[in-house]
């Protein structure tokens, strides 16, 4: 038996494509660094519900789900276990409005997209991109 059990908090992220196949991408009011939209699931919900939830809370935004895409989990900066799973939505609203937790958005190409964020996100995006025969991809 495993002496230590993983006690993640689970986050989920999506890649929105709008109409025009461009891609949203959030910058954080914390670090500047930019995201794709999402975050922390409660305890209460159920994936998709979380999902809709925070992207709306963040933009404004209505999606509708299409796939996942990618999971991982890492320990963040602060030694706690979390788990991510992302992915791809569509939406045909370009409207954003921003919460508190984030300062400028972009609708960018997908190329522009990886290039400013993550490695799990940017392997997100690529995977949003390609047609797979196998899903989800665990990416440890």
């Amino acid at each position: 038996m495993t002496e230590q059990l993983l006690k993640p908090s689970v986050s989920v992220r999506s890649v929105i494509f709008d109409s025009s196949d461009d891609i949203l991408i959030l910058q954080r009011n914390s670090d500047n660094n930019w995201e794709l939209p999402g975050g922390r699931l409660s305890s209460y919900e159920g994936v998709s519900e979380g999902l809709r939830r925070e992207v709306h809370e963040e933009t404004s935004l209505s999606i509708d789900i299409e796939d996942i895409l990618l999971a991982n989990s890492w320990i963040n900066d602060q030694n706690n276990d979390r788990f991510g799973v992302y992915y791809v939505s569509n939406t045909n609203q370009r409207r954003v409005k921003l919460s508190q937790e984030h300062t400028d958005f972009m609708w960018v190409t997908s190329s522009e997209a990886a290039h400013k964020l993550s490695r799990a996100q940017a392997k997100a995006i690529q995977l949003s991109c390609e047609e797979m025969t196998t899903k989800p991809v665990l990416d440890m």
